[in-house]
């Protein structure tokens, strides 16, 4: 097991925050202190100490754990977006020359999942909390060890949390979308819920609302979230023989991709008959019939930022919990009609 910063302070009879300071070069602790302080680290084989700009520490151990609870929004479509993060994570990894593991958790209770992580021997987690509910974070409160969640956010959760900034994309798209002459713009909703789904459907609100742009509930619609599904939803929908609007923003591309199959089943042409939107920029959206408008997702920065915090949190450096969003991109292909 590695040293911990509580450790250190048992050992050098000093609080955690007083050798967090001493071995962050922070002010709070006198010359003295802080040298007996990093001498008992060093003795103990504590290797991020001062000078170290990556808190570099060959013992210490991370485990990413990516948990598909339903498997209807991580699944194998995901798999390109799921290694972005993790690209992200290794890059700050290999900095610190941490050791780091992956464990996959598909349809598995999350009680299971938190109950496997008890015994284990590593420093500190980053969890995938894309289809985690807020009581489900609240299980991992029982682990002794730091953790991280990405691809989710809770304003009220007792963890560090690193997303997307799901309103700010929204609203990219929704602005492309008026600045290409849509005015009837409907929305294509997940039936499954997650945390990231109900922020871009409350910010696809909010910016119909900046742009003064009513929103028409019956241009709502519901889908599946798995792609097949999500096809299959479209054409009930397309069977009731309802009006359309001129644009679709989709919560994810697999909705959206899902949904073009329907329309191209019923001779609705995209994006000739109508627009689409989509979110998360999967590698498919750049080679699928037509090309996918789509909103790139900052994996890889989610991914390096996530494993900082995580670092800076067994260090001992951090005192509350912090929420941190990443703003995306809109990439522009050929789904969307200049009207």
């Amino acid at each position: 097991m590695s040293v911990r910063i509580v450790d250190i302070a048992k050992a050098a009879k000093v609080s955690p925050s007083a050798v967090s300071l001493a071995l962050n070069n922070k002010n709070g602790v006198s010359a003295q202190v802080r040298r007996r302080i990093v001498d008992i680290a060093a003795d103990m084989g504590y290797k991020s100490l001062p000078g170290n700009p990556y808190l570099v520490n060959e013992n210490i151990s991370i485990r990413f754990l990516k948990i598909a609870k339903h498997g209807h929004i991580i699944n194998n479509n995901h798999n390109a977006f799921i290694t972005e993060y993790l690209e992200g994570i290794e890059s700050q990894i290999k900095k610190r020359k941490y050791k780091f593991e992956i464990s996959f958790f598909n349809q598995i209770p999350v009680e299971e999942i938190v109950a496997s992580q008890k015994e284990t021997a590593v420093d500190g987690l980053i969890a995938l909390g894309t289809e985690l509910s807020t009581h489900e974070l609240t299980l991992f409160l029982s682990l002794s060890k730091p953790v991280v969640f990405i691809d989710t956010c809770f304003s009220f959760s007792a963890f560090d949390c690193v997303d997307i900034d799901n309103t700010d994309g929204v609203f990219k798209a929704v602005e492309h979308l008026y600045l290409n002459g849509h005015r009837k713009i409907g929305m294509i909703t997940g039936s499954r819920d997650t945390r990231n789904f109900k922020m871009r459907e409350f910010g696809f609100r909010e910016a119909m609302e900046y742009f003064s742009l009513p929103v028409q509930e019956h241009f709502i619609l519901s889908v599946d979230p798995a792609f097949e599904q999500a096809a299959l939803d479209m054409k009930k929908h397309l069977k009731k023989g309802r009006p359309l609007p001129t644009a679709f923003f989709c919560l994810n591309d697999i909705i959206a991709h899902g949904c073009i199959k329907a329309f191209r089943e019923h001779h609705i042409r995209i994006p000739g008959d109508i627009s689409i939107i989509g979110y998360d920029n999967l590698p498919i959206s750049g080679f699928s019939d037509p090309p996918l408008t789509s909103i790139k997702v900052s994996n890889h920065q989610i991914g390096s930022r996530a494993l900082e915090m995580l670092a800076e949190r067994i260090s001992g450096s951090m005192a509350m919990p912090e929420n941190i969003l990443v703003a995306g991109s809109l990439v522009t292909r050929s789904s969307v009609k200049t009207l």
